[in-house]
């Protein structure tokens, strides 16, 4: 599924270009493949140079804030990808998957923050454990597993 609507947003953009604006349409259909070539090969930093000048052009294309989220919860930069997502959702609030990948990308910053708190309170066991608790019961909630909490 996810193939056929890419196929077909590549052929919707190189069909939007005329003979008097060929180039800029097949650059951005190039740009695209360009794009997911590299994002499919796990070269991040080029594709999001390509999606990065994708959105620019066409700050309407979902696929190219939505994999600019992807690419941004996979190298750590949570607080970019939040973004990507709520701009993904701006431009189409029924996309699931968007939905599901701020939720991840949110839960992952509450770890975090929790991981943080359970270090500063160090000297204070008493509130220290009760962080500590609240991270296991998040862990054990998304996992299922209360020993992986530990």
């Amino acid at each position: 599924m996810y193939r056929l609507c890419l196929l077909m947003l590549v052929a919707a953009l190189s069909a939007c270009s005329t003979t008097a604006t060929t180039s800029g349409g097949d650059d951005s259909a190039d740009r695209l493949r360009l794009a997911e070539n590299a994002y499919q090969e796990g070269l991040f930093v080029e594709a999001e140079s390509y999606y990065r000048e994708l959105v620019a052009d066409n700050p309407d294309l979902y696929q190219g804030w939505f994999r600019l989220g992807n690419i941004y919860a996979r190298s750590g930069q949570l607080d970019a990808a939040i973004t990507m997502y709520e701009r993904c959702m701006d431009l189409d609030p029924d996309q699931a998957r968007a939905w599901y990948n701020l939720a991840l990308v949110r839960t992952r910053q509450s770890l975090r923050t929790l991981a943080d708190a359970e270090q500063r309170f160090v000297d204070n066991p008493a509130d220290q454990r009760r962080i500590a608790l609240l991270r296991e019961r998040l862990v054990e909630a998304l996992t299922g597993d209360r020993e992986e909490a530990r």
